[in-house]
């Protein structure tokens, strides 16, 4: 019997992305019941954002397993959970997590200020914790790390300000849309372009090569 994919995530961009894997109708969109995640605002070196959001991905893994248990089986099926930040340098040896700007009138400032401290002229990471269980319950996980460079703001004249005019911001971690109309800004990603959007095709595509009755895109 053919294997189904349960993606456990709300985010249409997550979506398109797992849809260059496997047909449209093999995917399954299954959100935690509870949107409620831990913050990542007190990790501030790798070992902790990485362990932070490896749990993350693992206890939206976990909460859609438990609804999955509750329904008679029709066709085994792999799950896939995802959380995706951003990470920049806030000082020397210390990280901050930028998360979504705030959901009130606020948000233009802050991130204005992201963007002129933290990423016009540097380098920035986006980073995602990819939790994968099979039908027969083996679990594996991964960190990805991508590093993505800002052109500086001399050959932006005007740009932020219009970008934040697009209200793009609004909703996405750390602020921007690198598949929209934020990728005007960026010069260099080294690493995962998809890992950047929201979910990591290179080793998701690996695992689900992996699984038997799984015949991933191409």
């Amino acid at each position: 019997m053919p294997t189904s994919l349960v993606l456990a995530s709300r985010s249409p961009r997550r979506r398109e992305l797992l849809a260059a894997l496997s047909p449209a109708t093999e995917i399954e969109i299954l959100p935690p019941p509870d949107s409620t995640e831990r913050s990542l605002a007190d990790c501030h070196d790798w070992p902790s954002i990485e362990a932070r959001i490896r749990l993350i991905a693992q206890e939206k893994a976990d909460a859609v397993d438990a609804l999955l248990r509750q329904r008679p089986v029709s066709r085994p099926a792999i799950l896939i959970a995802a959380d995706t930040a951003i990470v920049v340098r806030d000082s020397p040896g210390r990280l901050r997590v930028l998360e979504q700007p705030p959901e009130d009138d606020t948000w233009q400032k802050v991130v204005r200020e992201w963007f002129q401290r933290h990423y016009l002229g540097q380098t920035h990471w986006a980073l995602s914790g990819l939790c994968v269980r099979w039908p027969h319950g083996e679990l594996r996980q991964a960190v990805v790390r991508t590093a993505v460079t800002f052109h500086d703001a001399s050959a932006l004249a005007g740009a932020l300000e219009w970008y934040l005019a697009t209200g793009e911001s609004r909703g996405k971690a750390g602020g921007y849309a690198i598949q929209g109309a934020g990728s005007v800004f960026v010069s260099r990603v080294e690493g995962s372009l998809s890992n950047v959007i929201g979910l990591p095709l290179e080793p998701l595509r690996e695992w689900i090569c992996e699984a038997p009755g799984a015949s991933p895109r191409d």
